[in-house]
């Protein structure tokens, strides 16, 4: 009788070290805050600038949520011409 193995999900290295650099582009490192406050409150506005919205580690959520709008916005211009050619078409055979 033959004996039976069990196939499970294994990952190679490589793929265990692109897992691994997508996790860490994820984490954000804390910035060294500077003593005088004067310097504070320009470098705190500008990382809030660099971290705005919800990095993932596919990217920043808001790049993906306009990029998936484009999507939608050509998609909707495609349906209103195939539904011009629809009707134009209605009209001419018709």
């Amino acid at each position: 009788m033959a004996k039976k193995t069990t196939r499970g999900t294994r990952l190679n290295e490589a793929q265990l070290k692109a897992y691994r650099a997508r996790k860490a582009e994820t984490v954000v490192q804390p910035q060294i805050r500077p003593v005088d406050e004067a310097v504070a409150a320009p470098v705190a506005t500008t990382a809030r600038r660099l971290t705005r919205g919800h990095v993932t580690a596919w990217g920043n959520v808001a790049d993906e949520y306009q990029m998936i709008r484009a999507d939608i916005r050509r998609l909707l211009l495609l349906t209103a011409l195939m539904l011009i050619i629809l009707i134009a078409l209605w009209l001419m055979l018709g």
